[in-house]
């Protein structure tokens, strides 16, 4: 994958009704929806990076520092009873003594502080609330550090409770020394839960890679994706003191596409507590969300982004297992995504925007169609037949723009040039048909397919009456014009 495609990171988090975003270098900003995203006056906690890189070109001239594998990888607003602020996860380097470890902080805001635009804060004002251990040292081949696969995921769990995806930053026996991420002694390859007001930590399940998101659900269970190696993406329930196998069992292989050493049989997952559902291949899966009170047919669901499929997954769960995976085509590399309202979802993607996505209540175009065409002067019992007719076709054609099924989005047909969507399986003869469809097409067209375009899949599928076709016609050309108010 080439390296720009590493550069990126970051994530969202929500104060009252702002949607904020934090860079994967660090800076903070707030969504202005007219004037896009605007730099606050928080300074973020320091990682480390500047005096990492001054040290990597004057010790390791011939290893790869990059700064952009030095990430912030999250952010979160809490607003509770133990806790009112800001939490930053993100890996920090300690130069002196050339290691690295993952760190979170806080930033504490006063209650009476009720905006971000009313908030300064310095690098300073940040406290460690938790550091991992041991403290890594660097790769002594080629890359110093990989902090792309730092994890870094946090989920709030009310009244104290935060859990954190800690990954084993591409340590894991293979490929470079083991980061401990069987070993109870070390804090990598696990998810870890941190009272904010002990301070204390425990792992609370280990085995994992490099966990992209963390998210409770309705019922308060924990649920992670991570990133397998070639294969193997995973959606995982979290159970506490689970061990779900990594790097001693997975669904993947190794990057060379030879089978991974394995306790247990190759490609099964059977000694260790495996997936709820895993990727083959790799979607690259990314953050992790619930959605509540969005819309009632998505309530109760896990949204997934990811970077490879540029995709949004939908996962239905019962009964601890997946129901059905949804693919919601978004065409770029999904950070993060967050419910940020009722009926309201915010995405950050790789190219540093941030999409709103708001539900509509769908109308059906077919809707008055009968009350418009009689008032043009169709007879009512011919613009009840052209609606049914539309009817029918809506099994295999959508009304909605861009929107295909088996056949062609019929949105705006009329005066559209014959075979011009994206749709990929018109039949040779319609591609090879000049023209628009206009009512003299139209009509033709459905009163026989195959003598307007002889070997169309639409051949035996007409309505055979020309006075019915034109009346079909004539609803094509109504469907979409605007209606006229008094």
């Amino acid at each position: 994958m080439p390296d720009q495609e590493f550069r990126v990171g970051g994530a969202l988090a929500l104060w009252n009704d702002d949607v904020i975003v934090q860079h994967s270098r660090g800076t903070i900003l707030v969504l202005d929806e007219e004037k896009g995203l605007i730099k606050t006056d928080l300074a973020v906690p320091e990682n480390g990076l500047e005096a990492y890189i001054r040290l990597a070109a004057d010790k390791y001239p011939d290893q790869i520092a990059k700064d952009y594998a030095v990430r912030y990888n999250d952010l979160e607003f809490i607003d509770s009873p133990a806790f009112r602020g800001f939490l930053s996860s993100y890996t920090f380097i300690d130069v002196e003594n050339e290691c690295y470890r993952s760190r979170i902080s806080k930033l504490d805001i006063p209650r009476s502080v009720t905006s971000i635009y009313d908030l300064t804060a310095s690098a300073g004002d940040w406290e460690i609330i938790y550091d991992s251990s041991p403290c890594l040292e660097f790769n002594d081949t080629r890359e110093l550090l990989v902090g792309y696969m730092a994890g870094g995921r946090l989920a709030f769990k009310e009244p104290n409770i935060v859990y954190l995806g800690n990954g084993e930053y591409h340590r894991e026996g293979l490929y470079r020394p083991d980061s401990g991420i069987q070993s109870d002694d070390s804090d990598y390859g696990k998810t870890i839960e941190i009272n904010l007001t002990t301070g204390q930590s425990r792992h609370y399940s280990k085995g994992h890679r490099n966990l992209q998101g963390v998210a409770l659900d309705s019922q308060g269970r924990l649920w992670t994706t991570e990133h397998g190696m070639r294969g193997g993406d995973e959606l995982n329930l979290i159970v506490d003191q689970e061990n779900y196998g990594w790097p001693l069992e997975n669904l993947g292989t190794l990057y060379s596409g030879i089978p991974a050493p394995t306790e247990g049989r190759v490609g099964r997952h059977e000694i260790y507590r495996g997936p709820v559902y895993a990727w083959l291949p790799s979607a690259a899966v990314s953050s992790l969300a619930l959605v509540e009170g969005f819309h009632e047919t998505w309530d109760g669901d896990l949204l997934i982004g990811s970077l490879r499929e540029r995709t949004l997954f939908r996962a239905r769960i019962k009964d601890d297992q997946i129901v059905f995976l949804e693919t919601i085509p978004i065409g770029q590399r999904i950070r993060d995504v967050m419910q940020v309202g009722p009926k309201k979802l915010a995405l950050w993607l790789d190219t540093e925007e941030v999409v709103i996505l708001e539900t509509e209540p769908r109308v059906d175009p077919l809707t008055d169609l009968v009350i418009r065409l009689t008032e043009k002067g169709m007879a009512a019992d011919m613009a009840e037949t052209a609606r049914d007719v539309l009817t029918g076709c809506n099994e295999c054609h959508s009304y909605e723009e861009n929107v295909h099924g088996a056949g062609p989005s019929l949105h705006n047909v009329a005066g559209r040039r014959i075979a011009s969507t994206a749709f990929a399986n018109y039949s040779t003869s319609l591609r090879g048909t000049t023209g628009v469809w206009d009512a003299q097409s139209l009509t033709t067209y459905l009163t026989d397919p195959e003598v307007f375009a002889p070997g169309t899949a639409m051949a035996g599928l007409g309505v055979g009456n020309p006075e019915i076709a034109s009346a079909v016609a004539a609803a094509f050309e109504e469907l979409y014009a605007p209606v006229e108010y008094e």
